[in-house]
């Protein structure tokens, strides 16, 4: 009887090490923007740091070796974290705030009408998606000299005014990219060097091969609902979405196939909330996913357990006394995130590198939160 009880503490303690999977958050900080600055049309200006006013309007965040790099709109921005004094440089396009146009060519005369997504190649080139310019567009060297915006699927060529509610060369038509065309493109991930995005009119993945043609294939049809993220882990492709009924999914996608697994469907109470569904980003640490939802990071793992992690749950705006720009315990700081989703594509951004999930939102004005997770 002992040997089994022995066998039996060894067994579930293995099973709580499975259980247990969520990483641990401690602390959060301000890491770069304002939730709090009161101007949200005053715009960030070259050279000035992360924590300086009027904050940069952060979106997306990717990771390129110590570079991180955002996009605001219609322009691509980063700063270099090994640097003493980070500060924030555009790297590319140029806001334009009577009109949208998109054209390749050098990176500081290139224009994007607006990008939803960035993601990287194997070479340390950037694959972006144009939602409104309605293209997947690469920037070359992004960090010499020799930086340029290659347009490589469905509006391959300069145009001079692009409207919001018309974008150009809408279909839905697979092929060599110079001919391809798509009707909402946002989210690229990349995996072996294969471009894969949404297509959300279409409601489909889409690749580009890398070949000479930048050829075009739909590789599965998604469901219903509308998509805030798009990542890829161990050769598979995960989004995030919520559905017209007020579900929260996220699903895997296997590029090879185009089967589609879902990881996790539900209302707010299955992402430990209630009130209205408010899932949105989409980060990975190597093993499982972080996301969001009304005020909480999330852990969930590929079998679909969900963890709260950091955050109290406070999400529409800050709760006084209370000062965001303080260090906080991960589970008290306050993760406002306000309904950005018509202009940013989604509400909040996040991304994940040494121990840190960074949380791009905007309360006031935008910000990122760097929340300490081991």
């Amino acid at each position: 009887m002992r040997m089994y009880t022995i066998a039996w503490g060894v067994l579930s303690n293995l099973v709580a090490a499975v259980v247990q999977a969520a990483p641990v958050c401690s602390t959060a900080e301000l890491f770069a923007g304002n939730p709090s600055y009161e101007e949200p049309m005053d715009r960030a200006s070259e050279g000035q740091g992360l924590l300086d006013n009027p904050p940069l309007a952060w979106r997306s965040l990717l990771f390129v070796g110590d570079k991180l790099v955002t996009h605001v709109g219609q322009e691509i921005w980063h700063t270099d974290l090994k640097a003493t004094k980070p500060v924030i440089k555009r790297l590319a396009g140029r806001e334009n705030r009577t009109g949208q146009t998109i054209k390749p060519g050098a990176c500081q005369d290139a224009r994007f009408a607006n990008i939803a997504g960035v993601a990287l190649k194997s070479d340390g080139s950037i694959v972006g998606a144009d939602q409104t310019g309605n293209n997947i567009f690469l920037v070359k060297d992004p960090f010499g000299v020799n930086c340029t915006i290659t347009f490589l699927a469905g509006s391959t060529k300069a145009i001079e005014s692009v409207s919001p509610g018309s974008p150009p060369n809408v279909g839905d038509i697979d092929g060599p990219g110079a001919s391809a065309r798509f009707q909402l493109v946002n989210w690229p991930a990349v995996i072996d060097d294969n471009i894969y995005f949404i297509d959300e009119g279409s409601r489909k993945i889409k690749r580009i091969a890398p070949d000479a043609a930048n050829t075009v294939k739909t590789i599965a049809k998604l469901p219903e609902g509308v998509y805030f993220a798009m990542i890829a882990l161990n050769g598979k492709l995960y989004a995030v979405a919520n559905n017209s009924v007020s579900e929260g999914f996220i699903i895997e996608i296997d590029p090879a196939s185009g089967a589609i697994h879902e990881i996790i469907r539900g209302h707010p109470q299955a992402f430990g909330s209630s009130g209205s569904i408010n899932i949105s980003g989409l980060a990975t640490d190597g093993k499982g996913l972080f996301t969001s939802h009304s005020g909480q990071l999330l852990y969930v793992t590929l079998d679909g357990k969900v963890q709260s992690i950091a955050g109290n749950g406070t999400y529409f705006e800050f709760r006084r006394p209370y000062e965001p720009t303080r260090p906080q315990k991960a589970d008290s700081v306050q993760l406002v995130a306000s309904r950005r989703v018509m202009t940013a594509g989604s509400n909040v951004f996040l991304a994940y590198r040494d121990y840190a999930v960074y949380y791009s939102a905007a309360a006031t004005t935008s910000y990122i939160e760097r929340i300490n997770c081991k």
